[in-house]
């Protein structure tokens, strides 16, 4: 217990000089680096509902729609592994009549998902499927994890050298010397290093809108890295 005890004050005596030291003559400066791209995917979320009078009838007629849109996407050329399901669900109807709730039938949903390399003519064909049932859908455009991985090396290599250069600059401006560098953190929650991914979302309005007028061309994306360094100051 006491060898613990003995190793623990150690620990926090070395810590309080370090910070003390850091203190005393240092430098912090924080590097930020960022990068423009184009996303390469993107994904749509079209959602299914179904109303009917009788479970077997909504379980059917579920069953039904969803196996003939995942049918025509597929005739469009669309891969199979690109199409997904999920939240298949059929509950109870409940609406409000006279002040109180009563069951009218049961309501059926589902949601088909599709996520590929973004191509015009992939939009085109989600969309012409979607119209064609006149259904709502949301797309939203996102880095691959490929596109990520460079894109972050990027970005994490342009916040050092910005750190360096703001750096530079203040010890210049204070008559100082940088010395070796005590510390360097990456990840550090107020300095939000974490990628800013725009997204973009729409619903369809076949009836009142064409096509053409839906500007679904996937936004220059930012993503931004900040590192903090410290340096000795001389």
């Amino acid at each position: 217990m006491k060898k613990v005890t003995y190793l623990l004050l150690l620990f926090v005596l070395s810590v309080t000089n370090m910070s003390a030291q850091i203190d005393q003559a240092s430098l912090q400066v924080a590097g930020k680096g960022t990068v423009k791209e184009i996303p390469k995917e993107v994904g749509f979320r079209i959602p299914l509902k179904i109303v009917d009078s009788s479970y077997m009838g909504c379980n059917d007629r579920m069953a039904y729609t969803l196996n003939k849109l995942q049918k025509d996407l597929k005739k469009k050329g669309i891969a199979e592994e690109s199409i997904h399901t999920n939240n298949y669900s059929i509950t109870e109807n409940m609406v409000f009549d006279g002040g109180k709730r009563v069951q009218q039938g049961f309501k059926g949903s589902v949601n088909v998902m599709l996520a590929a390399n973004y191509s015009p003519q992939l939009i085109h064909k989600v969309l012409e499927s979607v119209s064609s049932y006149k259904l709502n859908y949301t797309i939203n455009f996102s880095m691959s994890e490929d596109q990520l991985q460079r894109l972050t090396k990027i970005a994490m290599v342009r916040a050092v050298e910005d750190a360096k250069q703001k750096a530079l600059i203040l010890a210049e401006a204070s008559n100082v010397q940088l010395g070796s560098i005590l510390k360097i953190s990456y990840g550090i929650d107020q300095y939000r290093p974490e990628p800013f991914l725009s997204e973009r979302m729409m619903s369809s309005q076949t009836d009142e809108l064409s096509q053409n007028e839906l500007n679904l061309s996937p936004p220059m994306t930012s993503l931004f890295k900040t590192v903090l360094i410290i340096w000795e100051i001389k």
